[in-house]
């Protein structure tokens, strides 16, 4: 017999198997019991969470031989063909690959027939949303006035693209991602049944990577079974999953918590040199601090934070060591890295920018915590005076202030510091603007613009850079880099041109007495030569 997948074996066959659901399938039950049937219904949520099924089941309960019932027998005629696919009652159709309008015109001719057995025929058309504007238009007429011995039941992940005027004539059914703990029962359940010895720590892991789908999640644990024969362990599950075990995840928080930056890049070094994806990581690791915002604020549920007890007194430990404002920048530095990565920069200098940021960061209050403390603050003040310290005044060289800006300053040595990074990451983008940002150096800050000198003789480098296509670029990429919105001036300076390598000078010589055009347009427009290669 040919092997049957488990999201395809394990179907659901009534309402009560549906997990996740209830509030769809208990007003169903109750249209059934009390015969009020719409002609129509819209059934939307993300994939693999059961649209379909439900359809399937709706209608079987209305065309069962011992029905209408809420829940179908599943042994007559009638509910064996629509489970098989083969009732001629029950029409399925894909609306991604019958979308157009000839496909329409042929169903409203055949609903005017009568059902050939059961009560009802019903049309399920899935991704209904992938209709043509001409086929919805034909599908409208029949929609305000169907036969009465027909109903419409429309699946799709996009109801936005659906027509509000095909949307009015509608119920409409929300179906919601299944949660993580009713999934895991489910896996649970699934693996007694079809004998799969696995340890219960994997379902978690299986729950999550299917983010909400059960149907995802059968076909994981399904492709897990094959892998692993006698026994599916937990690293098995991770490292064909690609994620990140939970030691690792609380490894870096606490080298995050203790502020060791060094700890960090020989962490990011690790991870990296070990296959592991670096956006991945990220999101597990936002995941995590977003667990330990949630348990700081109080919340240490399980159906809240998903994960074992044992785990979440770990979470809540690491929670009492940060104070709120310090999780909110850390979740900002994280989500920052992760708009960078999917901005197709480097991920190896993503991840240990982020981490430097992440473990030298100062300790951070929240507005609330402050204002909680005000009372203790002025009651120390009326028992002792505060001495006022003069603030050191600001070297010309590290900050100049903007007074006709109220914009936060920037440190120069941090700029000299990103800079170059930002000439790397822009080489991924285009090498050329790289090579001009290269001839260039932060020379001062005046405000959140920093001033890039360039030396006189390389005019045409300023001019190109200056390019607002460019300079948006760079000034986007350098923002994200240092975390801060940030400008650029690119000046004129007496800086001296960088010395060439003395294999450039010896072609830049030999150019200029074999190829004078070449050499005129290098003095003309400012060009360096920046990789040299000879001939045999």
């Amino acid at each position: 017999m040919a092997y049957v997948p488990f999201a395809r074996k394990l179907r659901p066959q009534d309402f009560d198997e549906i997990i996740g659901q209830e509030h769809i399938t208990t007003t169903l039950k109750n249209a059934i019991s009390m015969e009020r049937l719409h002609h129509a219904y819209l059934f939307t949520g993300p994939r693999g969470i059961g649209k379909t099924s439900t359809a399937r089941i709706f209608s079987k309960a209305i065309n069962c031989e011992k029905g209408p019932s809420v829940k179908p027998c599943n042994i007559c005629p009638t509910c064996k063909e629509i489970t098989a696919g083969s009732s001629m009652d029950v029409i399925e159709i894909d609306g991604a690959s019958n979308r157009g309008i000839d496909e329409i015109r042929n169903l409203r001719e055949t609903i005017k027939f009568s059902p050939s057995k059961g009560r009802f025929k019903i049309y399920i058309i899935d991704e209904v949303h992938m209709l043509t504007t001409e086929a919805f238009n034909a599908l409208l007429k029949t929609l305000e006035e169907p036969p009465l011995h027909v109903k419409f039941i429309f699946a799709t992940t996009e109801p936005h693209k659906v027509p509000a005027t095909i949307l009015s004539r509608c119920q409409r059914f929300d179906f919601r991602r299944i949660q993580v703990k009713d999934m895991i029962a489910k896996l649970r359940d699934v693996s007694r049944e079809e004998r799969i010895n696995i340890d219960e720590d994997a379902f978690l892991y299986i729950a999550k990577a299917s983010d909400g789908s059960m149907r995802d999640a059968e076909s994981i644990l399904d492709q897990i079974a094959s892998f692993s024969k006698d026994k599916v362990r937990l690293k098995d599950v991770i490292e064909s999953l690609g994620m990140i075990d939970q030691e690792t995840l609380f490894k870096t928080a606490d080298i995050i918590i203790n502020k060791d930056t060094k700890a960090g890049i020989h962490l990011v070094d690790e991870i990296l040199n070990s296959g592991k994806d670096a956006k991945q990581f990220l999101v597990e690791l936002l995941e995590h601090f977003r667990n330990i915002m949630i348990a700081k604020s109080g919340i240490v549920s399980d159906e809240i934070i998903s994960l074992p007890k044992d785990s979440i007194e770990r979470i809540k430990k690491q929670a009492d060591s940060l104070s709120q404002g310090d999780i909110f920048y850390i979740i900002s530095i994280i989500s920052n890295g992760l708009r960078m990565v999917k901005q197709l920069l480097p991920e190896r200098i993503v991840f240990e920018i982020s981490m430097i940021k992440l473990t030298s960061r100062d300790s951070i209050v929240s507005i609330e915590e402050m204002l909680s403390k005000l009372p203790e603050i002025k009651h120390s003040h009326e028992e002792k005076p505060l001495l006022k310290k003069a603030a050191p005044a600001p070297t010309p060289e590290t900050i100049v202030q903007d007074k006709d800006s109220n914009a936060a300053t920037i440190d120069i040595n941090r700029a000299r510091d990103a800079w170059p990074i930002l000439v790397k990451a822009m080489a991924v983008k285009r090498m050329s603007i790289s090579s001009y940002l290269a001839e260039g150096e932060p020379d001062s800050v005046k405000g959140s613009t920093i001033i890039i000198g360039f030396p006189k003789e390389l005019n045409f480098h300023r001019e190109v850079l200056e390019g607002k296509q460019n300079k948006d670029a760079i000034e986007q990429t350098l923002s994200q880099i240092m975390d801060s919105p940030v400008k650029l001036s690119f000046v004129a300076t007496d800086r001296k041109v960088k010395e060439l390598p003395s294999q450039a000078n010896e072609i830049k010589k030999e150019i200029k007495s074999k190829e004078p055009i070449i050499d005129s347009a290098l003095n003309i427009f400012g060009g360096r030569i920046f990789k040299a290669t000879r001939n045999p």
